[in-house]
């Protein structure tokens, strides 16, 4: 059974994710009428189901660089710098990162949105998609009687999830927006004010928990359903908004002091993280996730389970049970590409970590790295918190194998990136001092020659984050020991921590602090958590967003690290080299509405500064 559950898989990786890519208005026959002849048919209305899903960002094109000039969201936040070997045209996260972009600059993917170039409005987390999911659940009960009510709750839950999915992206960006929950035809009046935080925030709730009673309420084994969005995807939904909601950009009066419910709730109710604690342990009690290590016993480190994460698929890595919600690519090399170190042929730079990030990697032994520490400053990047290994290369980073580069332990390849170095020349090179590794699999693809590919797989939501929007949730709610009531299998927020930390390697939360000679306590966690959240979900699109919902940021220099290599072979480190500014006001904790929106809708108002 268990070899046939492992060809099943390959053919669902090899193929389903590929089929989920029709367009299924070229599924159907030229005698085509109309949605009602879609879903009088179950093989097009799964079609239409499957079509349905591609309008989420991840599937805009292969490569996780989607933003426009190549660029990763993290380049628009304190975690990186985009580096492009075209100087003359700025990548879209260049743009956001100087503050040149407004209501009528929203360029934001790297394709083309087909709608005006107005951001992720329309396309890929926005309303084009949610149209699709409206059109299904108008027409979803015309599917014949005889098929089961199994496959049709599924269908159902789909569409429901996918709704409340593109609500979400879109709240993420611009707080209140119009929620729109029916399916228009050309003659409907589609003139709509936005809805309230409070309002949005019930609606996507509200229909996670349709989509719960929707899906079956086993994990899913078949190959036509395995990857499909389930019942835990909905609950990590879930989750994710009630954080998001009780944080204090939206559990308050407002940034502006404004109470505007567009973009606040007017008050601040403590209960919101209870809520946001008891969303993200009912994921928990699901019982069906775990965080992933390394298949290979042999291989079994922190490093190697974080780095092996994110392309463990196929018949070898069965025991990858981290990815909740995801989108996952057939072998490709595009996001390897994208971010091909200085050095090489066909060498791109892509995204280049800031030393701000790198900073906040703890020493091994879970003490905080400091440069005034002689020490450590000698050797910033020995006896570092594995995941560091696994996400950033750095001056002297070692690799057996790195682009088909066959070494042997006395002949590896050895990243030179200090100024003159090998890796830090020519249109590519680093701003920072740094190149990405997380993501990459450069043991079996070699952009130089083209050559070489991996699976990839982007996780909307995966079981790490559940942890940590627990612990978070949890810690503000009731401190470090707080207990969800009534949970089957309850984590505390210092249990939920420890395991991120005990994957990657790292002491427990007791261990760390005892080093540090600081006390367990609400403050001090809170700020272990978010360094946390920082480290583990580096460049997944979190960090954007996390330092805006907590208001803890501010406008200034991302930071990289200038290497000097002495004549003795030792390195000289100056840490403080201001790369880019990060422009900040306060209008940026909020996404501006796209001006041709504006203009379309007259009951739209624009978020606060950007008039």
């Amino acid at each position: 059974m268990k070899r046939l559950i492992n060809i099943i898989l390959m053919l669902l990786i090899g193929g389903t994710f590929i089929f989920c890519q029709h367009d299924p208005l070229r599924d159907v026959p030229v005698t085509f009428k109309g949605a009602e002849d879609v879903f009088r048919d179950s093989a097009r209305a799964e079609y239409f189901i499957n079509n349905m899903a591609t309008e989420m960002p991840a599937d805009h094109g292969n490569s996780y660089n989607r933003m426009q000039g190549g660029a990763m969201l993290a380049s628009a936040s304190d975690e990186a710098v985009h580096v492009s070997t075209n100087k003359t045209t700025p990548s879209a996260a260049t743009r956001m990162s100087a503050g040149n972009w407004g209501p009528s600059n929203m360029r934001y993917y790297n394709s083309s949105d087909g709608a005006g170039e107005i951001g992720s409005w329309m396309k890929w987390g926005g309303y084009h998609g949610n149209r699709k999911a409206n059109t299904a659940l108008k027409y979803i009960d015309l599917l014949p009687e005889n098929l089961s009510q199994r496959f049709r709750n599924r269908l159902k839950g789909e569409a429901v999830f996918v709704r409340a999915m593109q609500h979400w992206f879109l709240f993420q960006k611009w707080g209140g927006i119009p929620i729109v929950d029916v399916a228009y035809e050309a003659s409907d009046n589609v003139i709509k004010p936005r809805n309230s935080v409070k309002q949005v925030v019930n609606f996507i709730s509200t229909e996670c928990d349709r989509a719960i009673a929707l899906f079956p309420t086993e994990p899913y084994s078949f190959a036509s359903e395995v990857g499909r969005p389930d019942r835990g995807a909905a609950m990590a939904l879930k989750s994710r908004v009630l954080l998001y909601a009780a944080s204090p950009l939206y559990n308050g009066n407002g940034f502006d002091n404004s109470g505007d419910t567009l973009i606040c709730y007017g008050n601040y109710d403590a209960n919101r993280w209870v809520l946001a604690a008891k969303a993200a342990q009912d994921v928990v009690d699901l019982g069906w996730y775990s965080l992933y290590v390394a298949n290979d016993p042999a291989k079994r480190n922190g490093t190697r389970n974080y780095k092996e994460l994110f392309f463990a698929w196929g018949v070898n890595y069965q025991n990858n049970k981290e990815f909740i919600y995801s989108r996952i690519r057939t072998t490709n090399r595009d996001t390897e590409n994208d971010n091909f170190p200085s050095g090489f042929t066909n060498a791109k730079g892509g995204t280049c970590p800031t030393q701000d990030l790198v900073d906040a990697y703890e020493m091994e032994d879970g003490t905080l790295f400091s440069w005034s520490d002689p020490l450590k400053s000698a050797s910033p990047y020995t006896n570092r918190d594995p995941r560091f290994y696994a996400s950033i290369i750095y001056n002297g980073a070692k690799y057996d194998k790195f682009a088909n580069h066959n070494g042997s332990p006395t002949n590896q390849y050895t990243f030179d990136i200090f100024e003159g170095g090998k890796n830090k020349a020519g249109l590519s090179q680093t701003e920072t001092g740094y190149y990405l590794m997380k993501f990459m699999d450069y043991e079996n693809v070699n952009p130089a020659n083209n050559s070489g590919g991996t699976f990839h797989c982007w996780p909307y939501f995966r079981y790490a984050e559940i942890l940590l929007n627990l612990a978070e949730a949890g810690n503000e709610a009731g401190g470090p020991d707080y207990v969800v009531p009534g949970a089957k299998s309850p984590l505390t927020p210092v249990q939920a921590i420890n395991l991120i930390r005990a994957r990657a390697g790292m002491p427990d939360v007791a261990t760390s602090f005892t080093r540090r000679g600081i006390a367990v306590n609400k403050e001090n966690l809170r700020a272990l958590i978010r360094n946390e959240r920082r480290i583990e979900l580096a460049f997944e699109e979190h960090r954007y967003y996390d330092v805006r919902r907590w208001m803890d940021i501010t406008d200034g220099y991302a930071r990289g690290v200038r290497t000097i290599k002495n004549a003795n072979n030792t390195f000289t480190y100056d840490p403080n080299i201001q790369v880019e500014r990060k422009f900040f006001e306060p209008r940026h904790y909020f996404y501006p509405i796209p001006q041709v929106e504006l203009n379309r809708n007259n009951l739209l108002r624009q978020n606060p500064g950007w008039n």
